[in-house]
C-alpha cells in the first residue's frame, strides 16, 4: 500500500562537533592528544592521515547547509565521498569515517534529465549495516533514522519501521523524537496500519509541542501526516481540524509540504495533504477567500487522481473530496449573492 513518506532530515552536524569540558589545562590536553594521536599511527598505519581526510570531508558536507543548486549540491558530496572512501581506505575499521561514509553516501543525489535522480540507497544501506556489525552503539539512534529512510526509499517497509523504533529507543531530543514517531507513521500507514500511524503521529505531535516548537517543521509535519490518516480512517472532520492546525504553525499556509528535505513517495501523495489543507482554509478562513482555497483544493484532488496509481487504495475517497469541493464551488456564488445588501 502505497502513501506518503514525509521526512526532515536532521541538520548536518560534524562527528565530535561538541566537546566536554575537562579541567586539563588546555596546553597539556592537546599533548595529551598528540602522544596518543602518535601511538596510534603507530599501532594503525595512516590513521593521522585519515583525521585529516575526515575532517575535510566534513568541511565539504557543512558546505551543504546553505547550497540550493542540484549538480552544485552533488558535486560537494561527490568530493566529501571520495574523502571518506581515501580515509575508509586507510582505516578499514574506523567506525568513524564509516559512519561519515555511509551518512553522505545516503545523502547522494544526482539529477539526470528525463530521469528520476540517481542515488546510492543500496550502497549506503550496506554501509551503515557494516558499521552496526562493527560498533553497534555509535550513533545508534542515527543510524536507525537513516536506515528507516532508506529501506523506505527501496520498498522494504516493513524493516523501516524496524529501524524506527529501534532509533526511538535511543532517541532523547523532543525534536528528533517528533520526526522519527512521524516517519514511523508513515510506514504504518503503507501497511494499512491507520490506527497505529495516527498513534505515531499524535506520539510525534505531543514530542515536537514539548520541545517548545524549536524546529516547528516537526510539529507541522506530524499534524499533516495525522490529518490524512484520520481522513482514511473515515475521520473527515478531525482531519480537517489537525490540517487547520498544520497550516496555522507558519501563520496559515502549507509551504512546509515543499520544504528542503521534505520528500513524498509517491510523489502523488503531495497533492492529498495539500488538498486536505485546502479544504481546511476554505472552512477557516475570511469568506472573501474560500472560493479561492476551494479552487485550489479542487486542483489538488484533480492533480492527485490524475497521477495516483490505477490502484490506489485513496482513489474513491479522493474523488469523493473532490465532487464535495465541486459542490461548494457550485454552491459559493449563490451563498455570496445572499450576503449582498439589497
Amino acid at each position: 500500500m502505497a502513501v506518503s513518506f514525509v521526512v526532515a532530515f536532521l541538520a548536518l552536524a560534524p562527528a565530535h562537533a561538541v566537546q566536554a569540558q575537562t579541567a586539563e589545562p588546555a596546553a597539556e590536553a592537546h599533548a595529551l592528544d598528540e602522544t596518543a594521536d602518535f601511538w596510534r599511527e603507530v599501532r594503525q598505519p595512516g590513521y593521522q592521515r585519515s583525521r585529516v581526510l575526515l575532517r575535510h570531508g566534513i568541511r565539504m558536507l557543512l558546505r551543504l547547509r546553505e547550497e540550493r543548486r542540484p549538480h552544485v549540491r552533488a558535486a560537494i558530496l561527490e568530493g566529501a565521498l571520495e574523502r571518506f572512501q581515501r580515509a575508509h581506505l586507510l582505516v578499514p575499521e574506523d567506525a568513524e569515517v564509516l559512519y561519515e561514509l555511509a551518512r553522505a553516501t545516503a545523502l547522494y543525489e544526482r539529477p539526470r534529465r528525463g530521469q528520476p535522480a540517481e542515488r546510492r540507497d543500496e550502497e549506503a544501506i550496506t554501509l551503515f549495516e557494516r558499521l552496526r556489525a562493527l560498533d553497534p552503539d555509535l550513533h545508534a539512534e542515527q543510524v536507525g533514522f537513516e536506515l528507516g529512510i532508506l529501506y523506505t526509499r527501496v520498498g522494504r517497509y516493513e524493516e523501516a519501521a524496524a529501524e524506527y523504533r529501534r532509533a526511538l529507543r535511543y532517541v532523547y531530543d523532543e525534536d528528533f523524537a517528533a520526526i522519527t514517531h512521524s516517519n514511523l507513521a508513515e510506514v504504518r500507514m503503507m501497511a494499512g496500519a491507520l490506527e497505529d500511524a495516527v498513534h505515531h503521529y499524535e506520539r510525534a505531535i505531543a514530542h515536537a509541542e514539548q520541545s517548545g516548537a524549536q524546529d516547528p517543521r516537526s510539529l507541522a509535519l506530524a499534524l499533516f501526516g495525522a490529518a490524512v490518516a484520520l481522513d482514511r480512517l473515515g475521520e473527515h472532520r478531525a482531519a480537517l481540524e489537525h490540517a487547520a492546525r498544520a497550516r496555522g504553525v507558519f501563520g496559515g499556509n502549507q509551504d512546509v509540504l515543499r520544504a528542503d528535505g521534505v520528500f513524498f513517495e509517491p510523489a502523488s501523495e503531495i497533492h492529498y495533504y495539500e488538498g486536505l489543507g485546502h479544504m481546511a482554509a476554505a472552512e477557516r478562513d475570511v469568506p472573501s477567500e474560500r472560493a479561492g482555497h476551494l479552487r485550489d483544493a479542487r486542483e489538488s484532488w484533480r492533480t492527485y487522481l490524475a497521477l495516483s496509481a490505477e490502484d490506489d487504495p485513496w482513489n474513491d475517497l479522493a474523488e469523493r473530496h473532490l465532487e464535495e469541493v465541486e459542490r461548494a464551488l457550485a454552491e459559493a456564488p449563490r451563498q455570496a449573492r445572499s450576503r449582498d445588501p439589497e
